[in-house]
């Protein structure tokens, strides 16, 4: 009988041992932008989103999409849109799988401030050629970028993709709709010069093609027109929730 007790005790301690193991590799946290009524919070095991809940004046609204993935970064930018004399909101969130750097999450977060509206939106990232670059951008107010993990198939090529590939750049603003493509000519005029470097030294054939394909557009871009269709439809930006209440 005192041997049975030891053995229970002993296993009520390595239990315990086990769990306070695990609660010391779990946290939460919460993410928001100073005198804005939204707050992300984020349930984590060693450094990995368990669950997630935007919550608002109004609403708790589950983001299952980040779940898996590793907080990354965050931007904001904020913008005079609706008549009050508050800012409206553009925020994006990184998220990424660090043990494949190909895999992530752009969550973004629009918030409209008169009469208050959100919207909750997500698109793919991945590691590209940006990474390493690293340009330094000037980037009117207002307006966030958002990298693409790949090319567009410019003229039926191959969809390129991965960490040697300069991929698409999107420039995304607020207005009353929500979040929306944008041209901002002076930021694909910085794009554009490096695409060209990028250009005149790839030596593969198909790439080199579809950098030309990336080169126009950029131009094109530049000049404030509109983007090609094969980039359009390269845009993978799913709106997930909208959300309005009360001010």
């Amino acid at each position: 009988m005192q041997k049975n007790r030891i053995f229970v005790l002993a296993a009520l301690v390595l239990l315990a041992v086990s769990l306070g193991g695990k609660a010391a590799y779990a946290n939460t946290r919460v993410l928001s932008i100073p005198g804005y009524p939204v707050y992300l919070v984020l349930k984590e095991e060693a450094g990995v989103v368990t669950q997630a809940i935007l919550r608002t004046p109004a609403h708790v609204q589950p983001v299952a999409e980040i779940v898996g993935f590793s907080l990354a970064g965050e931007i904001s930018s904020t913008l005079q849109l609706d008549r009050d004399s508050k800012p409206d909101l553009l925020w994006k969130l990184s998220f990424v799988n660090w043990n494949d750097r190909s895999q992530g999450v752009a969550l973004w977060i629009s918030l409209l401030s008169r009469q208050p509206r959100l919207w909750l939106a997500v698109s793919p990232i991945g590691e590209t050629l940006w990474d390493a670059i690293r340009p330094k951008l000037s980037v009117p107010r207002g307006v966030l970028l958002y990298v693409s993990p790949t090319l567009p198939a410019f003229f039926r090529l191959s969809e390129y993709q991965g960490k040697d590939i300069l991929t698409y750049v999107y420039c995304i603003q607020l207005d009353e709709t929500g979040p929306v493509l944008t041209s901002a000519p002076e930021v694909y005029k910085q794009l554009l010069r490096i695409v060209q470097t990028v250009r005149e030294h790839e030596f593969d054939p198909g790439r080199k093609k579809a950098y030309e394909a990336l080169e126009a557009d950029f131009k094109a871009l530049s000049e404030g027109n509109k983007p090609s269709t094969e980039a359009i439809l390269n845009f993978n930006f799913k709106k997930i929730a909208e959300l309005s209440w009360k001010p």
